[in-house]
């Protein structure tokens, strides 16, 4: 039924499957990774796993090829893999491009067959591997799918985890760090120590004293994985679905890199943006927000906007000529939800985005349409039916809506209606909507919080796929915490920071500290990584005259990866002299130049201590640029990182280095090997681009 493959190859796809006395055998891998699996006896079970960069076995024992968890009939039942006898196997793709294998298996409920399929696939030029299963439906009434484990094997004694290390006071219930909260308290000794090793991960593992390890990911909006030596490497997937209906998971991925833990980070975030992210192939407009911009007197703005305000302020950010996109923040709504204010804008929406297109301009608007924390609509009294009981809003006296109850279908069409008819490039999701309180509404489409979770996610992501199908290159922004990468797949950014009450500079360096934390584990680009800018009336005086050229500088120029973007022009034009306004033009000139590279980012240097010069890599293929910061009042100088693990330059050359830190020319340094970078020069609060390998 199988074929015989020769060994492993460069850039090809490799495996055999064949009988055994018993049952069968079948292997599938890369040049990267492979696995092998038995049934005997009718048990299932992997055998073996290794990355092949040194040939080591990384597994251990499987503790259960896959497991189920059902409830009917007020019973809970998990039947695991021992549970079932294996049928056949098939082959599907199998070739040198692709591998793919199918293992049938059979058991009984309610003397009732169920049947699962369990899915093995390898692909050339991947450094991964990817699992998945299938319940097939099963004709008995009453019975929900609540999980399926599609990993869960034990790894090698000397396969540890790898996490980074700690440095925020509060930390999720996944131990990661919750870099918004007391950011001012961010622990910055040992700004060379990245990580932290044991027995916990949640994304990549090393093999102590090899030099190579593994990363893993689940891809599924309802996905979850951890490693934890004693429990061993854990892939599941929540689900609440009819087995009448059946269900097919998505793939657990498990991959492998040589180096240290850097490069296991850095492999873990280019699958999510190559193979998950919906942001990939984006571009990141640059915006205006209504919310950041400070009017004089300090009086910030916030949501005391209308269209006469507008549509004067369309006409300077049009003569400004670097943005992309209008973002409304809070005020542009009334009476519902996603429904224009009419005494602020009585000729509609329209009038605006008409005028906005004129001037080269797209739009965002700031929604919350469920939890209601900024704001009290009229679906209190005229929809009480759709309310969360109890849940009220400290900030807004507003009662949550719950996502599973006909106010959804309401929503879903706004949302449409914003991408098309409003012009939305842009929807900035706020609230913390993702996080579904708790509903104890007998009256709504859930019986219980764990239905309602999965219920909802399901139904904000089909939201997210109903605008994204109306306009394709539409960014979901949401502030939901915790950042959760499965989510990537339906949201094209989440934010991370909330820094509002910190002077520029001090605000900037949080920022950095915050990426620098936060991109070991979530692909840069997906990141909303700044948001209060240099004219928020917390960050110092309001009238941009006033304050020190050289401090608004540095602060524009530190945010020159995705934060530029978003909150680099957020400012009133009124206040800002000439000088600044001819500053930007170059700046933002030259990110769009070299716009592609500041679409990644490498570790480079140590923590960002306020102290010391730090800094970030933005390299693509040996190219690009390393930004390094000098966020004191004194000189200082450092050594050029050339020899950075995540910037991956050929230590056997010699790399062309430039100083672009005048915005439009490359100023020659010189030739250096990785282990021989320059040393710099900075005054005081000084930014330099150093480009390297840059024509």
């Amino acid at each position: 039924m199988g074929d015989d493959i020769s060994a492993s190859a460069a850039h090809r796809a490799t495996g055999f499957a064949q009988e055994i006395p018993g049952g069968f055998v079948f292997e599938i891998g890369n040049e990267w990774i492979t696995r092998r699996v038995h049934s005997t006896s009718g048990r299932l079970a992997t055998t073996s796993l290794v990355n092949n960069s040194h040939g080591e076995e990384y597994l251990d024992e499987t503790e259960s090829e896959f497991e189920i968890e059902l409830t009917g009939n007020g019973k809970k039942v998990v039947l695991e893999s021992k549970d079932f006898k294996t049928t056949d196997y098939q082959t599907h793709t199998w070739d040198d491009s692709c591998r793919t294998i199918e293992a049938k298996l059979e058991t009984n409920l309610n003397r009732v067959p169920l049947k699962v399929s369990v899915f093995y696939e390898a692909k050339a030029g991947a450094d991964f591997i990817s699992k998945w299963v299938t319940v097939h439906p099963c004709e008995i009434e009453g019975w929900v799918i609540r999980s399926i484990t599609i990993e869960n094997m034990k790894l090698r004694e000397m396969v540890e985890g790898v996490v980074p290390r700690t440095r925020y006071p509060r930390q999720y219930d996944n131990f990661e760090d919750r870099v918004h909260s007391e950011p001012e308290k961010c622990d910055t000794s040992e700004p060379n120590k990245r990580f932290e090793y044991g027995d916990l991960a949640r994304s990549v593992v090393s093999f102590w004293g090899y030099g190579e390890g593994l990363y893993f990911f689940m891809q599924s909006l309802l996905g979850r994985e951890t490693y934890h030596r004693p429990n061993g490497l854990l892939m599941r997937q929540r689900e609440f679905v009819q087995l009448a209906d059946g269900v097919t998971t998505g793939r657990a991925i498990i991959g492998a890199y040589v180096g240290p833990p850097e490069i296991g980070f850095k492999r873990y975030n280019e699958f999510l943006m190559r193979n998950w992210c919906v942001v990939s192939e984006k571009s990141l407009p640059v915006s205006w927000s209504t919310w950041l911009v400070t009017l004089e007197g300090n009086k910030p703005l916030l949501a005391n906007y209308d269209r006469n305000f507008l549509l004067e302020y369309i006409e300077y950010i049009r003569d400004a000529g670097f943005y992309d996109i209008l973002h409304l923040d809070l005020g542009w709504e009334a009476d519902y939800p996603l429904r224009v204010d009419p005494t602020k804008f009585p000729n509609g929406i329209r009038e605006i985005t008409e005028r906005a297109k004129s001037a080269g301009l797209d739009m965002t608007f700031w929604v919350n349409p469920f939890s209601a924390s900024y704001w009290k609509s009229n679906l209190e009294t005229e929809h009480p039916e759709w309310l969360v009981p109890d849940k009220v809003s400290g900030r807004s006296g507003a009662t949550a809506l719950c996502v599973m109850t006909d106010y959804y279908n309401y929503v879903k069409e706004r949302f449409v209606a914003l991408a098309t008819e409003m012009n939305a490039r842009v929807i900035y999701w706020d609230g913390n909507d993702w996080a579904i309180p708790d509903c104890r509404a007998t009256n709504h489409d859930h019986r219980d919080q764990e239905e309602l979770e999965v219920k909802a996610w399901k139904r904000l992501a089909e939201l997210c796929d109903a605008a994204h199908e109306a306009r394709p290159d539409l960014i979901f922004v949401c502030f939901s915490l915790p950042l959760d990468n499965h989510r990537l797949h339906w949201l094209d950014q989440e934010q991370i920071s909330d820094t509002y009450k910190f002077p520029t500079v001090q605000s900037e360096l949080i920022q950095r500290q915050q990426l620098y934390q936060m991109t070991f584990e979530h692909p840069y680009k997906a990141i909303w990584g700044s948001w209060y800018g240099l004219n928020w009336h917390d960050a110092g005086d309001s009238d941009l005259r006033k304050r020190p050229l050289e401090e608004l500088i540095h602060a524009e120029m530190s945010m020159i990866g995705n934060g530029i973007a978003q909150a680099g022009g957020g400012f009133d034009f009124k206040q800002a002299p000439q000088e600044l306004m001819d500053f930007l033009k170059k700046l933002f000139a030259f990110r769009k130049r070299f716009e592609k590279y500041f679409d990644v980012y490498q570790h480079v240097l140590g923590f960002p201590d306020g102290k010391q010069v730090d800094g970030e890599g933005h390299i693509i293929d040996e190219s690009g640029f390393i930004v390094l910061v000098n966020p004191t009042q004194e000189p200082q100088s450092v050594k050029v990182p050339l020899d950075e693990p995540e910037l991956e330059l050929d230590p056997n050359k010699k790399h062309v280095l430039t100083d672009w830190s005048n915005l439009e020319r490359g100023v020659p340094i010189g030739s250096f090997a990785t282990d021989s970078g320059p040393e710099i020069q900075f005054a005081p609060l000084e930014v330099k681009y150093i480009g390297v390998n840059l024509d």
